[in-house]
């Protein structure tokens, strides 16, 4: 039997898989197609490369991203676990990145730079992209900036309940996390892995899996809803948004890129108390739920674990331990909110251990 051998398209050879599944939900219909060269001016400006660096601000790889919203840019999980440091270029213009999420199921992840001022691509989730479709792939291949590379699609791969997308668009080392475009300018898909032994046998993860990673982390990013939500719903949408968080967190720990914390380590009786506890917060319903616990407590074995992970990441000088510091302090304000809300003069124990007391009445929220 001839030996197959997947690789990810990245300057420096991975670990870990190159992509799963998440469902994909259809999008606007469009019908005007655009020229090669109208679509390489329209969406080159969305594209950079995503370096790697050293301790010493050294590149030592290279891999591609597109910008998905304000700040944004979305690329393969297996770029961001290559380093510890990252910056965004494009042209002579460089934004130091952070992480900010990371789907290590589907190998996806979100770096953010401040005052990225570069326009978001639109997404193309419809699940009736077809074989035979022509695609574009913009990308840093060998770290040549914005290569243009065209092809079409040759098969949808089932994956578990999902696909991926074949096609014959070419990709190199360095394309990793770039964009697979369609003939109207929508992201189909992230170009992710290839076959070594075959041509132009190359690999994209779908746009629906994009979509799906915007739908939760950047919430915190963006500017309040007009109409204020019930207090139920918010801290619903808080505790989801911690919880996330505390989840990348571990993902991190667990690979040995941040210092371990133990709030998440012990005897199974512990962990499976621990899944109990999780369970619980999100469904009042739950059988977990045993004494129906009420908002407060809940946010407080929130505000516990948050306040785990924030102690120990206190040891990391790297982007990244710096990024999720700042990351719990935000999630931090809106749980502690909750638990004062729910529990008007109570005290609790803040992020740098000191005890401190709820105002004595609830808070009014403007």
């Amino acid at each position: 039997m001839r030996k197959v051998t997947l690789f990810c398209i990245i300057s420096l050879i991975p670990n870990g898989l190159c992509g799963q599944r998440t469902p994909v939900t259809a999008g606007p219909a469009h019908t005007q197609k655009a020229s090669p060269q109208e679509l390489s001016a329209r969406l080159s400006p969305s594209v950079l490369a995503v370096q790697i660096l050293d301790t010493n601000n050294s590149v030592i790889g290279i891999g591609s991203g597109v910008v998905v919203a304000p700040n944004e840019v979305v690329t393969n999980r297996h770029v961001i676990d290559s380093g510890r440091i990252w910056r965004l270029k494009q042209g002579d213009k460089t934004w130091r990145a952070s992480v900010t999420w990371v789907d290590p199921d589907h190998d996806l992840g979100l770096l953010r730079a401040e005052g990225l001022i570069v326009p978001a691509v639109s997404l193309r989730v419809s699940p009736t992209i077809a074989v035979g479709e022509r695609v574009y792939a913009i990308g840093t291949p060998e770290g040549l900036e914005l290569t243009l590379s065209e092809g079409i699609v040759s098969g949808l791969r089932e994956y578990e309940d999902d696909y991926i997308i074949q096609t014959s668009t070419p990709i190199s080392p360095g394309s990793s996390g770039g964009d697979l475009f369609d003939e109207e300018g929508r992201l189909a898909g992230i170009t992710s892995f290839g076959l070594v032994e075959g041509q132009n046998l190359n690999f994209a993860l779908p746009a629906g899996w994009v979509q799906a990673l915007l739908g939760v982390l950047p919430l915190r990013h963006r500017e309040p809803p007009v109409s204020q939500l019930q207090p139920a719903k918010e801290y619903e949408d808080t505790a989801t948004r911690a919880e996330i968080l505390i989840s990348n967190i571990i993902t991190f720990e667990l690979s040995g890129v941040l210092p371990l914390s133990t709030s998440h380590m012990g005897s199974a009786a512990s962990t499976c108390y621990a899944n109990a506890v999780v369970r619980c917060i999100f469904d009042e319903k739950s059988p977990d739920c045993i004494h129906n616990w009420p908002l407060w407590q809940r946010a407080s074995l929130m505000m516990f674990r948050l306040r785990a992970e924030y102690q120990a990441l206190q040891t990391s000088r790297d982007n990244l331990g710096r990024s999720f510091v700042e990351s719990i302090r935000s999630e931090w304000s809106d749980v502690s909110d909750a638990y004062c809300q729910d529990r008007p003069g109570g005290l609790y124990t803040d992020l740098e251990g000191k005890i401190r007391a709820c105002p004595n009445t609830h808070r009014v929220q403007q």
